[in-house]
């Protein structure tokens, strides 16, 4: 069965549903509702039965007035600080009670310990949790050894007491201390460590630390601008014979002016800044990052333990990359989060790299729980749930998202796939975002599964009309793979079956390295739906066929 999620519709019914029930008990003093879709006691209500560890959390929620909606319906997680955590807090500020604490202080830091889903341990990665707090900030966790004893730390700064606590309303996870948000920039962060002295010169020489400066409404809208900085310390320019700013600049700033954008210095210290807010985990999710140098990307790979920065083989050589330190890393700015790199990197002359884009992989489906799961329920989005997907129609188009196929008939990337009838009369476009590419010369492979009467596409890679249609109710045809290949053909996913199978758009020029759009049209009024796995942007001069994608998304090599 599939949900329907209409975000508008579901806060007006919620809106109704309130305006009924104060209706119908208005005057009503004697009689107890129980809210809650359990028998279990809400979030309040359990801190209230443990008020001997609870009680001074208790006065912060009820002096912030977030007691009320902790005490009614909700999928909340919240990190709740003891008793004696609070108290260490209190110290720390100074005041000896509750009561003497700074109101919208303290409304900022009880919002950042919740989270508008429940997030048991098993959601926990060393890095940051799939949802956002209700403050915008991150939170991240990790496993770490004190005094011999594995403990949860949350956010570098406290550790988890008791875990995965189910209440009506969602999870507690107690916590020894009280979380605090950010409240530098990532220019603050960067200045007031005395050991990217180097790094922050060269920021404010290009002109650059103004970006990372500043929590700025971007162009006057209430889009707010994020940035990732992977930062070097002294000790990593000391390794290189560079000891101060003046050394760098002689030896990067070809114009002798760094502020000039076309200046190799200001190049350099661009190429170090990511347009966005990635985390360890967004970085090893993604092969390559487009950064504030113009057209120019960073790679990025999970080698073991190691996340390493443009670790690359071209032409069969191995470029060693420079790795990320991953205990000083995933500082959470107030406008974006701060890395520490433990090796000097540079701007690469960069070769075209094939580009394997999962189309289920959009930021609104990963925070599903079903997302990439076994046996999950279908969730159907209407136009405008998605970021980097535009589709519009008429007749009710829907995307499907459909999680863990395990069938045997099917041979998906992941096990997922998106489901869509774009046809003239229904989805009359659907249009993908892709990945970053690097400009060079690509062949475009579309993967999918056939379904009969699904209507032939024309596919669009940034309005330029791709030379092939694709038809999607023809089944793969059997034979020798290398023959199939020669005519745009061939198995996308390694041990699949014969519904699931890749065909080629056509050869497309990448003008500049970045994001862009391939748009799929239907051709004509059928009613079979397509189930669309994968499309891969492959180098013309690169094998077609190896590596394949295996269905847990590992690469198969022939």
């Amino acid at each position: 069965m599939e949900n329907l999620i209409f975000i508008k519709s579901l806060r007006a019914r919620i809106l109704a549903l309130c305006l009924i029930i104060i209706t119908l008990f208005a005057g009503c003093e004697s009689e107890i509702v129980d809210v809650s879709t359990t028998s279990d006691v809400n979030m309040l209500g359990y801190f209230e039965k443990n008020a001997d560890k609870f009680s001074s959390l208790i006065k912060i929620l009820e002096k912030t007035e977030v007691a009320g909606f902790l005490a009614a319906y909700g999928s909340y997680t919240m990190f709740a600080p003891t008793n004696e955590a609070i108290d260490i807090f209190l110290k720390e500020k100074g005041v000896a009670s509750v009561d003497q604490l700074d109101v919208e202080e303290m409304k900022k830091i009880i919002r950042f310990h919740l989270l508008e889903d429940t997030i048991s341990t098993s959601s926990f990665t060393d890095g940051k949790l799939p949802k956002i707090t209700m403050l915008g900030q991150y939170v991240i966790t990790g496993a770490e050894l004190e005094n011999g004893v594995a403990r949860t730390r949350v956010n570098r700064q406290a550790n988890v007491v008791n875990a995965n606590i189910r209440v009506g309303n969602g999870i507690v996870h107690s916590i020894d201390r009280v979380l605090q948000p950010a409240n530098q920039t990532v220019g603050q962060m960067l200045e007031s460590n005395p050991e990217y002295s180097i790094f922050t010169a060269a920021l404010k020489a290009t002109g650059l630390f103004n970006l990372l400066n500043s929590s700025n409404l971007d162009g006057g809208t209430a889009k707010k601008t994020w940035y990732t900085v992977l930062a070097q310390k002294n000790s990593v320019y000391k390794s290189i014979n560079i000891n101060s700013y003046d050394e760098l600049k002689a030896k990067y700033s070809q114009t002798g002016n760094p502020s000039d954008k076309t200046d190799s210095l200001y190049l350099n210290m661009a190429y170090r800044i990511l347009d966005d807010s990635k985390y360890l985990a967004d970085l090893v999710t993604a092969p390559s990052h487009a950064t504030l140098a113009p057209q120019e990307v960073i790679t990025s790979k999970l080698k073991g333990e190691k996340v390493l920065i443009n670790e690359d083989i071209f032409n069969g050589v191995l470029e060693i990359g420079a790795q990320v330190d991953r205990k000083g890393s995933d500082n959470t700015a107030t406008n974006g989060v701060l890395h520490s790199i433990t090796e000097n990197f540079q701007i690469k002359k960069r070769n075209p790299v094939r580009v394997y884009f999962d189309l289920a992989d959009q930021p609104e489906l990963r925070i599903l729980p079903q997302f990439r799961k076994s046996g999950g329920t279908s969730v159907a989005f209407a136009p405008g749930a998605f970021k980097d997907i535009y589709f519009e129609g008429s007749n009710n188009p829907r995307i499907t998202y459909v999680p863990g196929s395990t069938a045997s008939a099917d041979g998906y990337a992941y096990g997922d796939y998106l489901s869509v009838r774009m046809s003239s009369n229904v989805a009359r476009l659907v249009e993908f975002t892709t990945p970053t590419v690097v400009k060079g010369k690509y062949k475009v492979w579309i993967g999918f599964r056939t379904i009969l009467n699904s209507s032939p596409l024309q596919v669009y890679f940034n309005d330029q009309v791709m030379p092939r249609t694709i038809n999607m109710a023809l089944y793969y045809p059997g034979g020798v793979e290398r023959e199939l290949l020669a005519q745009g053909i061939k198995r996308h996913v390694s041990n699949t079956p014969g519904n699931s199978y890749a065909r080629l758009a056509g050869t497309v020029t990448v003008e500049t390295t970045g994001r862009h759009k391939i748009k799929f049209v239907g051709l004509s009024t059928s009613n079979g739906v397509h189930q669309i796995d994968m499309i891969q942007l492959i180098p013309e001069d690169q094998d077609q066929l190896f590596p394949k994608i295996a269905r847990d998304g590992t690469l198969v090599y022939e």
